[in-house]
């Protein structure tokens, strides 16, 4: 080997590999171009016979036109009436099958023309999807008339759908909305039939202190009726703030009594079971609450035991544990107490003697018992008997001994005084 032999550098040797590739694309660049050019041309026809170029109508027949014509150099004005187009499109099937109509743009020019004066103008349609091409616009021409719009302001209101959970509600004065105004514009018949311009809320499940939700404004009618306008700003934002009023308490039942017992009877004792029922609701109304109260309970003419089944009172807003409850009336009749005054019944007179008849002799007889027995009491239904056995002439005082109706207190004193005389025989 000779000994000054070099090897090449790294720089030399991509150098060399370089230059044999560009002599070897100079003896073969008409094959290489040929080659580049058959295969293009292999996958044009691939592509017509796998995915050809169709026509197709846009929205097809029997569907409403949906591509949107919009008008340009309107100036100060707007279109009166709202048209839309369908076209015919060129392209690959694929790309035709899945065709909207954001793929395409739809422009009529009205520069020049007078309010109030309808003209006929041409619609252009250019397509927004590479390898789609609009052949004919149906139709091309659409009658346009300008008017001069009408503008109004008005204030944002928040419609809501969709309720709270339970014990949350909406603190309505602390809610807002921004904007609070904002401006229609548009037909005038349309701009005055809004009645609101609504940003719509769903509060469904919504616990968060507060929640915002941005949205697209509404125009609406009195009848709900979306109206079509122009809203500026077009969006709003609200800021909803709820709190949690959700509470519960254990309140006492009493039970709603009308009417009277019959006569002579009053209610002894009212037992209701359970005699507590615990409820909830919002704080507001259930600290309001001192109890809870039953249907009511008509006890006219009553004597005997009443075990009824009776409802709670509905209150709004709140939640009871159970919506009935079991009423026990009890009646006892009323005592009351009259004196009478009793002719007494002597017995056991010894022989040879007589009452003086001078001295009046009488028994003044206590009653108590039920109203109803001593209204109808007499004093002959009160018998007094004075044992005179043992008795001497003169005045003395001689047992009495009391007796009368069933159910009655008597009352008497233990004596009473008698004069006795001595009779000749």
């Amino acid at each position: 080997m000779n000994g000054n032999h070099r090897r090449p550098s790294r720089r030399q040797a991509a150098r060399q590999v370089l230059g044999g590739i560009l002599r070897s694309l100079r003896q073969h660049w008409a094959q290489a171009t040929f080659s580049l050019l058959a295969a293009f041309a292999i996958w044009f026809v691939v592509q017509d016979v796998e995915n050809p170029r169709v026509s197709v109508t846009f929205p097809e027949e029997g569907q409403p036109p949906s591509i949107v014509v919009t008008a340009e150099n309107a100036g100060p004005y707007i279109v009166r009436e709202n048209y839309s187009v369908r076209v015919v499109a060129e392209g690959r099937a694929d790309d035709l099958a899945a065709l909207t109509p954001a793929d395409f743009e739809a422009r009529v020019d009205v520069r020049g023309m007078q309010p109030g004066v309808e003209e006929l103008r041409q619609v252009r349609v250019t397509s927004r999807r590479p390898g789609v091409r609009v052949l004919q616009v149906i139709p091309s021409q659409v009658r346009i008339t300008l008017v001069e719009p009408a503008t109004r302001e008005l204030p944002v209101t928040i419609r809501r759908s969709g309720q709270l959970p339970a014990g949350f509600r909406e603190d309505e004065a602390a809610t807002t909305v921004e904007p609070a105004v904002v401006k229609i514009t548009g037909l005038p018949e349309r701009v005055q039939a809004v009645q609101s311009v609504d940003l719509d809320v769903n509060l469904s499940g919504v616990i968060d202190q507060a929640y915002v939700v941005t949205g697209e404004l509404v125009a609406r009618s009195a009848t709900g009726t979306v109206e079509t306008v122009t809203i500026s700003p077009p969006r709003a934002t609200a800021t909803i703030r709820i709190g949690q009023a959700f509470v519960q308490r254990t309140l006492p039942v009493i039970a709603d009594i009308s009417g009277a017992p019959a006569t002579g009877y009053r209610i002894a004792s009212i037992t209701i079971d359970p005699p507590a029922v615990t409820v909830s609701g919002e704080r507001s109304v259930v600290n309001e609450l001192t109890a809870l109260s039953t249907e009511k309970i008509d006890v006219t003419g009553a004597r005997a035991e009443l075990r009824l089944v009776r409802n709670l009172v509905a209150v709004p807003n709140l939640s009871v544990e159970r919506r009935s409850v079991t009423v026990v009336v009890k009646f006892e009749p009323i005592d009351v107490a009259a004196t009478l005054t009793v002719a007494p019944e002597l017995q056991n007179l010894p022989a040879g003697f007589a009452r003086d008849p001078s001295r009046p002799l009488a028994v003044e007889v206590r009653v108590t018992g039920p109203a109803d027995l001593v209204a109808v009491l007499k004093p002959s239904d009160i018998k007094a008997v004075v044992s005179l056995a043992g008795a001497t002439a003169g005045t003395a005082a001689y047992p009495v001994t009391v007796t009368g109706p069933s159910g009655l207190k008597l009352e008497a004193p233990a004596t009473v005084t008698v004069s006795l005389i001595q009779v000749l025989p």
